[in-house]
């Protein structure tokens, strides 16, 4: 079969050392059963604010995947028009770009980006095309959610209706829906306006553990092999509230404790006012933009792992799930299903977004009490290995988009694969 995935936000692995992610992880189990692959994506690298090609171009990595990348105008911040214009343009070049291929057998479009997602469900009903779109994150309503009172938010969805109307547009139009979680799918299906149909899966984030252990240490880490690492690996935008950490760190070190480290090991919007407000304080350590194999080695370093969200309610992001294989207990503020398996199988701690002294009081609470966070290790590791094991996890979902493009061909699609 050949499939074409939708996806402009991860890291494109094309070269050694890039951590693959969901698309990723999805591009290479169906690789690996002998599909064909061609991923359309941006040549801006989203993590780090880069743009990696200067023209559009298409480009085969080592495992076969056909990389389709597009230049859009790039962008500074995550929340911008800049943002918004670059999603538009690729959007707009997937649609005359497209018309020059081989029809696929399936598409399978992340959302975010919406407007991609869009014309992928425009093109594959053109088509005659089963299309899966992917739910990841709450677009367009995420970004209500970030203005602050009631009149902005308000003037924010009258500014936005069109896009709103997109998101309803495609997912009722679409033949099937995949999230992130329960959560996720049912925010889905009421956009889309109609119950849950058979082809509609929770498959979670996951994570793709390396086997094996590293002996060579990591050279920012010299000097504090007695300090318990308390870790932070992801972007530093305004989705996540680091500063917390920060204050944490400078509370700490004010009582004299230099028991722990934190490490925050990523890039964003926000590094070089985290930089500056880190000033002073000797148990935080920026490492950067840190590889595969370094953030192997940081997570067999680490204490514990930290998910400082401005929660997305129903949000289980891929790092969790990054900590939990390394068998960390999880420090979390998300809300909703993740929260609840954290304290139904006790894999660590749920705070209040914003809450310092909460924050704190967790942090010395497992400093206090080293035999809990024994138990919590055992626990995170039984959950990792039943629950976010990717190799599972996307095996499943391959299969998934395997029968719905099967049950097409067969000729029982008429329009919708919603019936039962």
């Amino acid at each position: 079969m050949n499939f074409w995935l939708l996806q402009t936000g991860e890291p494109l692995p094309l070269v050694p050392g890039v951590r693959k992610m969901r698309t990723g992880l999805l591009a290479e189990t169906l690789l690996g059963r002998g599909h064909q692959v061609r991923w359309w994506a941006s040549a801006f690298e989203h993590q780090r604010k880069f743009m990696q090609f200067n023209k559009d171009q298409e480009i085969t990595n080592k495992d076969g995947c056909i990389f389709h990348v597009l230049k859009g105008w790039g962008y500074k911040t995550n929340v911008s028009f800049s943002r918004y214009l670059d999603h538009r343009l690729i959007a707009w070049k997937f649609r005359m770009l497209s018309r020059r291929f081989e029809r696929p057998d399936g598409i399978i479009a992340s959302l975010p980006c919406h407007h991609l997602a869009y014309e992928a469900v425009r093109y594959a009903k053109k088509k005659n095309v089963p299309i899966i779109v992917d739910v990841r994150d709450l677009w367009p309503d995420t970004f209500i959610d970030f203005l602050p009172g009631k009149a902005a938010k308000t003037i924010g969805k009258i500014m936005l209706w069109q896009d709103f109307l997109r998101v309803k547009d495609l997912l009722s139009k679409c033949d099937a829906i995949s999230a992130m979680s329960n959560s996720v799918l049912n925010w889905a299906l009421q956009k889309a306006g109609r119950p849950t149909s058979v082809w509609d899966r929770v498959f979670y984030m996951g994570y793709k553990k390396a086997e094996g252990n590293s002996s060579k240490p990591l050279a920012w880490l010299k000097g504090r092999e007695a300090q318990k690492l308390a870790v932070y690996i992801g972007t530093f935008g305004n989705s996540y509230e680091l500063s917390l950490i920060l204050q944490a760190a400078r509370i700490l070190q004010e009582e004299g404790n230099d028991a722990i480290c934190f490490v925050l090991a990523g890039t964003g919007d926000h590094e070089e006012t985290l930089r500056k407000e880190a000033c002073g304080l000797s148990n935080i350590i920026f490492p950067g933009w840190i590889d595969s194999e370094e953030i192997r080695k940081l997570l067999q370093r680490a204490w514990v792992g930290l998910v400082p969200c401005r929660s997305v309610t129903g949000a289980m992001p891929n790092k969790v799930f990054e900590y939990l294989s390394a068998g960390l207990p999880v420090i979390s503020s998300l809300e909703g299903e993740m929260a609840e398996s954290i304290q139904k199988f006790a894999l660590g701690f749920n705070y209040r977004a914003g809450d310092l002294q909460g924050f704190i009081g967790i942090i010395k609470k497992l400093i206090n009490n080293p035999g809990q966070r024994v138990e919590l290790v055992q626990n995170a590791v039984s959950y990792f290995n039943e629950n976010g094991n990717a190799d599972q996890i996307y095996l499943k979902f391959a299969e998934h988009v395997e029968n719905i493009v099967a049950h097409h061909k067969r000729g029982a699609h008429r329009g919708y694969l919603h019936s039962n």
